[in-house]
């Protein structure tokens, strides 16, 4: 009997820069993949008064946001030297294959948008509240709006809540993850 539930408790054991490349190589899949569903959403919603024109090409800073929203749960889930080690084996995951003068400029660049994103996170409490207005910025939402909500510069709610719930999809899911695998530091 001992041996049996040993064998339900049994995680896979895996070191941070293979969980870094896991991490890096779903997450972007999810993201390119997931990133024609919100640009449609946004392109045909009904709650604009015009369309964006969002293009496929556009991904970029929808990329930044979602790495930004998934890298602030690490400090849920990993004690804080290990959310440092885990970090920074994810970002040089996402810019490893730019030379090194273009990667330290990326790097240098997404760290400039952490400051933004933090700041959201300070007003808005979560991560997913953060990414919807994040994703209400950088692609300049309100100008697309009705009169009312376009002079209050706020997203109309129902826009918003409809992409909150859509922006979830792009979280990784951590309890999994870590029921089923062990991080070595």
């Amino acid at each position: 009997m001992i041996k049996f539930f040993s064998l339900l408790s049994k995680k896979s054991k895996i070191n941070v820069g293979d969980a870094s490349e896991i991490y890096r190589s779903a997450l972007d899949e999810v993201i390119y993949e997931g990133f024609i569903e919100i640009k449609d959403f946004i392109n045909q919603n009904n709650n604009l008064e015009n369309n964006p024109n969002l293009q496929s090409t556009d991904v970029k800073w929808f990329r930044l946001i979602i790495y930004l929203g998934n890298l602030h749960q690490l400090k849920s889930n990993f004690e804080e030297e290990e959310v440092l080690v885990f970090r920074n084996a994810i970002l040089d995951q996402m810019f490893g294959d730019l030379d090194e003068s273009k990667k330290l400029l990326s790097i240098e660049s997404f760290l400039d948008y952490e400051k933004y994103f933090d700041e959201l996170l300070r007003e808005y409490n979560s991560e997913i509240d953060a990414m919807a207005y994040a994703v209400f910025e950088k692609y300049n939402i309100n100008d697309f709006q009705g009169a009312l909500f376009k002079r209050k510069n706020k997203p109309n709610p129902i826009f918003l809540n409809e992409l909150k719930n859509l922006l979830k999809h792009f979280l990784w899911n951590w309890k999994d993850y870590l029921s089923k695998n062990k991080i070595k530091f």
